[in-house]
């Protein structure tokens, strides 16, 4: 999909191009089926100023979108969308939808900002926090005092969106942010553990497609999980003092387990990180058997599967994009693991040995 929206020769402002986005064909964009051409306005809020700006589902259908320039504006992006751009934004807090493509914010300041991205990158940007599904490191560039969080928010749209865009819930790298200007621009942070979204953007407008989300994320508090996404703990260091830690593997195809694991165990652990990747045979037996050995050396106890169980483990986790669950806390491993190994699922207890797992699969 070209770009729309870009630069005008040795200027910094972004333009609108005569011709109208384009996305790839559907059945009903077929020449001669009455396809609806797109007109460039409808996807660009320019120098707003004070407005609440909202998108509903089915209003940017995956097209490209672009903030320029908006001071003091509450936008919410409740939709699909190949990439946005925010340039020049300024006290404003912000929603995006799932995003194949990026989400990049320059020269922006004093802002909050709510996404879900393929990619996130920050240039030129100051004193803004984020709260990221991001399945690559996020990435920031000449810009101070960022902030970021694990993205919490939730409306009714946003399942259907995020399986029509091919991301996942548990593919979120929020946390392990590369920073371009480490020397010159060290001072990037992550929000405190228990800080929630809602409690950034409330109150929010009342509109249709966010009827009684204020609701029920204030029912989560700062402890749960949305209804959809997860709340990870990420790169804050160990979540106690003995280091404790647990990873579950599970098949795709028993990815509701997964789920209902994180329920059953909250409270009682901590959850760390999460991932989706495909793992490949031999990955998996060597992994599983190093930690086996590890295991068994350490404290006696291994996986628990005999030779046939454990190749039936293997053949399972490498059929689709297995989900990987790491918990920490004191106790979590005795909270965890006996769930995990009579749901037939792989526990593993070394938090050193796992930690290769951690950033499988992350694009970028």
């Amino acid at each position: 999909m070209g770009c729309v929206f870009s630069k005008g020769e040795g200027g910094d402002k972004y333009h609108v191009q005569s011709s109208a986005p384009t996305s790839p064909s559907k059945a009903s964009d077929a020449p001669g089926a009455g396809a609806k051409k797109l007109d460039p306005k409808d996807f660009i809020f320019l120098e707003r100023k004070g407005e609440t700006l909202v998108k509903p589902p089915g209003s940017i259908d995956g097209q490209q979108f672009v903030l320029d320039s908006c001071e003091d504006c509450e936008i919410y992006l409740l939709d699909a969308c190949d990439s946005v751009m925010i340039d020049d934004c300024k006290r404003c807090k912000i929603v995006v939808g799932p995003t194949t493509g990026s989400v990049f914010l320059r020269d922006c300041e004093s802002c909050t900002l709510v996404a879900v991205c393929r990619q996130f990158r920050t240039r030129d940007c100051v004193d803004v926090d984020s709260r990221l599904l991001v399945a690559t490191k996020p990435i920031i560039e000449t810009s101070s005092n960022m902030r970021f969080g694990c993205f919490d928010f939730h409306y009714d749209a946003l399942e259907t969106q995020l399986k029509a865009s091919g991301m996942t819930p548990y593919s979120n790298f929020w946390s392990h942010v590369f920073n371009f200007n480490k020397e010159t621009h060290p001072d990037w942070s992550l929000v405190p553990a228990d800080a929630t979204a809602i409690e950034a953007l409330a109150p929010l407008p009342e509109v249709p497609a966010l009827a009684g989300v204020e609701e029920k994320l204030r029912a989560v508090g700062g402890d749960g999980h949305p209804p959809l996404c997860f709340r990870t703990w990420g790169e804050r260091g160990a979540v106690a003092k003995s280091g404790e830690g647990c990873l579950v593997l599970v098949p795709e195809a028993d990815e509701p387990m997964a789920r209902e694991m994180v329920q059953m165990t909250a409270g009682k652990a901590v959850l760390v990180r999460t991932n989706s990747c495909a793992l490949s045979e031999p990955w998996l037996a060597e992994f599983l058997n190093r930690a086996d050995a590890d295991i068994t050396e350490v404290d006696g106890s291994a996986l628990g599967f005999d030779i046939a169980e454990r190749a039936r483990v293997v053949k399972a986790l490498a059929r689709g994009k297995c989900v990987g669950l790491e918990f920490g806390g004191a106790g979590c491993v005795e909270a965890v693991r006996a769930v995990a190994e009579a749901a037939g699922f792989a526990a593993l207890t070394d938090p050193g040995q796992y930690a290769e797992w951690r950033y499988k699969g992350v694009e970028g």
